[in-house]
């Protein structure tokens, strides 16, 4: 009973220490470099303390990557989401003006019909006036070669429609 409140003892005090530990593949071992202090594979890859180790098929054949390298990527990543930004702002700014050059194109296209429309009757009130003025031209000829032919003063009257 006694080793059994020792066991469960020590495994309570182990667990936090556990949860913080990592493991490696088997034939390999962590390593915490100090400055300057580098680490080689039996490949010849060396790292140095900026390197930080992920699974292999994380990265690429190597298994790491340096410090620097993610800081180079993020301010890469970081200037290419600035571009991003700054295009998807241009193509908003150009899809607002699209949009206000096809209302203005539409009211144009609607101004356009309208005045067609209007065109069209002054066009009609134009012959319709033509007419009449071509009318009176002729009533006013008969007339006046009435009045030329006429003797006398009934034959002047009749002249008159």
């Amino acid at each position: 009973m006694i080793r059994a409140a020792i066991l469960l003892g020590v495994l309570s005090m182990a667990n936090p220490a556990m949860g913080q530990s990592f493991s490696c593949n088997m034939g390999t071992r962590p390593t915490c470099l100090g400055f300057g202090e580098t680490a080689c594979s039996s490949s010849g890859k060396c790292v140095n303390q900026n390197a930080v180790c992920f699974d292999s098929f994380q990265c690429d054949y190597r298994g790491f990557t340096c410090r620097s390298n993610v800081v180079e990527c993020l301010d890469r990543h970081e200037c290419l989401l600035r571009d991003h930004n700054t295009l998807v702002d241009e193509y908003n700014g150009l899809l607002d003006t699209h949009s206000r050059l096809v209302r203005d194109h539409n009211a144009l296209i609607s101004d356009h019909r309208d005045l067609r429309a209007s065109h069209s009757d002054l066009i009609d009130q134009h012959r319709r006036n033509l007419e009449f003025t071509r009318q009176l031209q002729r009533d006013l000829d008969n007339v006046e070669g009435c009045l030329i032919l006429a003797r006398t003063l009934n034959d002047a009257q009749e002249c008159i429609p």
